[in-house]
Formats: C-alpha cells, structure tokens, sequence
C-alpha cells in the first residue's frame, strides 16, 4: 500500500499530514471512548515516516522503537526492506502504532548448536517494543486484524513478532485470530532478563550484594593470584575509540561458539558503519576484559534513555577456569550504574548466572502468523517441526544429564570450524 493511503475501519481518515499536526491534542491520559470510529494507515515509504516523526518520537521507549534507529537499520540493510507502520487514527488524531519492515530473506533456526536454513519468504519482522502509543484493547484488535489483512493479501509470507510479552492484549488479540490453521498456536517461549542498576530519584545502590558479591571477590581473588594487578577493563564509547574497540572485541570474538554460528560479532563494512551511527548517537558501548593486556572478554551494547541493551558477548574459552565473562558482567554493571543506568537488558537468558545476579524474569515469545498459501503452510511445517525436535532434544538433555556433552559439542565445533577456516578465524563471517 502506497504512503498516505488508508485502509478504513469505519470511515475514511482526514489527511495524513494533518493527522499527524494534531498528535499533540491527544492525550494518554483519556480513557478510551468505547463505540468510537478507528481507521487505519499503513507507511511503505521513508517519506510517510518522516511525517510521522512528530508523534513516533514522543511514544518511542526503547532502542527499537526509536525512528532513527528504526530508519538507520531500514536504509543500511543489504537485504533492502521497505517499512511496513500501521497507524492507527481515532476521529484524525493517531493514537497507536505498529512499527514493522518486510524483507526477503531466507529464514533458519537452530538446534542443538547447528544453524538449520528454511525457505526464501517474504517475513513482516516487529521488533521488541514495536508496539507503541494508546494501549487499548480495540486498538490492539484492529491493528492483529490489519496484519492478518497482509497475510491474506500476499504482502507477506508471515509476520514473525520478536520477544512478543506473553501477557499483552496484542498476543491475546493474534489467538483469537482465525485461521488457526497457519498459526503458531504455541510460541517458542523464552526468558528475558532485565537487571535494575539504580531506581530513579533514589540513592545509587551497589549492584550486587550477599552471595553474588562474595563470588566476585573469589573469582577476582583466583585472577590476581594468577596475574597479579594485571586484570584491566575498558570502555569504548566514542568514535575515535571505534578501531581500537572493535579489534580488541573481534580477537576475544573469533574464539567463540556464537562466530561458529555465524551469529557473534563481525568486522565487516556493515558493523563498522552501525557502530559510527551508534557512537555519533552517544549511544555505543564496548567494553574489553583485559588479562596481561591480552583482550579476553567482551561486552557490546547500546545506551538508550537510561538503559543498556546488550548485543554482543563473548569470552575465550582458553580463559573459561578464570570465570572471565562473570567478571567482565560485574565490572561492566558496576560502571554503568556509576554513570547513572537505570537498567540492563540482558536479552534471552533465564541461566542460573542471571538468577544470581538478582534479574527481573518476563515470558516472552517468537510468534509467527502465516498466510493461508503453500509457502505459509511450509513455514508453518518448518518452524514448528524444528521447534518440537529442539524441546525434544532439550528435554532428553535434561533426562540423561548430558549438559556435559553438549558443551563439549559446541566447543568440537569452535574448533573444527578453526581449523577449517583459518582465513577467516579473525574476522568470522557477517550475521545473516
């Protein structure tokens, strides 16, 4: 659908432009008119995002909603995918969003540490918190309709939700969708963990007490008896720290099982590029463990409106008996709560190690909804026969306690592809 153009629910919309001049007249705190008449606009075009910058940059909330990280990403992939916002409007004035890209891709997934690939499909992809403004339950109604309308119109192949909140009135809207017979009824459920650094308005508070901290100090005990004052950590934030950063994290970066993967840190032309947007924004953060000034583990994220997002980590397994990712955590966290963070996002991840260091847990979930067409079918059929065999596979690991065995095999398989691929051992391969 062409930029400007509405798709109405009830009637058709005042211009767009001047829908989006009197965003400011709404109000959040306005309870919801029930009865009231809602239309719909879908963006294809950078244009018609621009002209909802207004009112995008006062919902914006997290690093993924915000527009020109949104638009950054959109115009610098090499996969080219067009925007995809549906906007919804009550009486012209907009009072929610669904911040969405389509690209064309070839999808995967993987199990037991092997990137399985899929089919070529065209993939509607919304980010974490890509859902923005007025929470409201005919809202969140209208806008799973519109994506079901896509689906059904050959615009997409499937809409795949990234760390959809399990407990929101959106997922509750797409299982009352129709047409269960291309949906996911289960989504594949993960944990999410975010750590609190300093409440706002309250006095900064140490990062981590009682258990958590005596570990710290017997871990940094065992590293100073084996280097004794040589353990060093350092912050890349600005852009003239950019080489030095990313080549120290690259070297911990190619040891790694996520580099076997192809799903770790890369030093390519699109990572640099990312990483000058990011540092011109004051938004990156590198952080390099060093042990005799030899990179050994590293942190990469993003620092946006008072919480950090990570993105990137990794240690080298020749410096696992020294517990070096565990310290570089500590000692990161401990630096951005000096600097005033409020939280920390750890991404996927409810290990004993994010317990311990006292995060808060949500359930949220990967969900797809499929079109009613063969390749929808064949989606379905792949995403979900993958997903039974890696919980089958998890739960046969937890029976015969083979966790012992499965390490042991992501680590043959750093090393096999080592010495397989020498050449590229430095610099790994870009992320699909």
């Amino acid at each position: 659908m062409s930029s400007g153009q509405g798709v109405a629910q009830a009637r058709e919309p005042r211009p767009f432009q001047a829908s989006v001049d009197k965003a400011t007249e709404w109000c959040p705190l306005i309870p919801e008119i029930f009865g009231a008449e809602y239309s719909v606009q879908v963006a294809t075009t950078l244009e018609a995002l621009e002209a909802l910058r207004p009112i995008w940059k006062k919902w914006a909330h997290s690093l993924d909603s915000d527009i020109d990280y949104f638009i950054y990403n959109l115009t610098h992939d090499s996969s080219h995918p067009r925007p995809y916002v549906i906007t919804v409007f009550s009486e012209g004035i907009a009072q929610a969003m669904l911040l969405g890209q389509v690209r064309k891709r070839q999808v995967f997934t993987i199990v037991s540490s092997v990137r399985v690939p899929g089919p070529h499909a065209k993939v509607l992809e919304i980010k974490k918190g890509g859902r923005i403004g007025r929470p409201s339950q005919a809202i969140d109604k209208l806008l799973a309709q519109e994506l079901l309308k896509a689906t059904r119109s050959g615009e997409v192949d499937s809409v795949c939700f990234e760390r959809l909140p399990l407990e929101s009135e959106l997922f509750r809207q797409i299982q009352h969708l129709p047409s269960f017979r291309v949906k996911e009824r289960v989504p594949h459920v993960f944990c999410y963990s975010v750590l609190s650094l300093n409440a706002p308005g309250k006095k900064q508070t140490r990062v981590f007490t009682g258990k958590a901290r005596r570990e710290i100090r017997r871990k940094t005990r065992i590293v100073d008896r084996a280097f004794p004052g040589q353990m060093r950590l350092k912050c890349f934030s600005r852009l003239t720290d950019l080489d030095e950063g990313l080549r120290d994290a690259m070297r911990v970066a190619s040891t790694t099982w996520q580099n076997y993967m192809g799903l770790g840190l890369t030093d390519t032309a699109r990572t640099r590029a990312a990483f000058r947007f990011a540092a011109n924004q004051g938004w990156l953060r590198i952080f390099v463990l060093y042990l005799k000034g030899t990179p050994c583990a590293f942190l990469v994220g993003q620092l946006y409106n008072n919480t950090f997002y990570c993105q990137y980590a990794g240690y080298n397994p020749n410096f696992t008996q020294f517990s070096v990712g565990s310290l570089l955590t500590a000692r990161a966290f401990e630096h951005l709560a000096a600097a005033g963070v409020h939280h920390v996002d750890l991404g996927e991840g409810g290990q004993e190690h994010n317990r311990r260091l006292g995060c808060q847990m949500a359930e949220e979930g990967t969900v797809h909804v499929y079109s009613p067409t063969l390749r929808g079918a064949w989606l379905n059929l792949f995403f979900s026969t993958t997903h039974i065999a890696r919980r089958g596979g998890r739960r046969m690991r937890s029976v015969l306690k083979l966790d012992r065995l499965r390490r042991f095999w992501g680590h043959s398989l750093t090393r096999v592809r080592a010495i397989s691929r020498p050449s590229r051992a430095r610099f790994g391969r870009p992320a699909a």
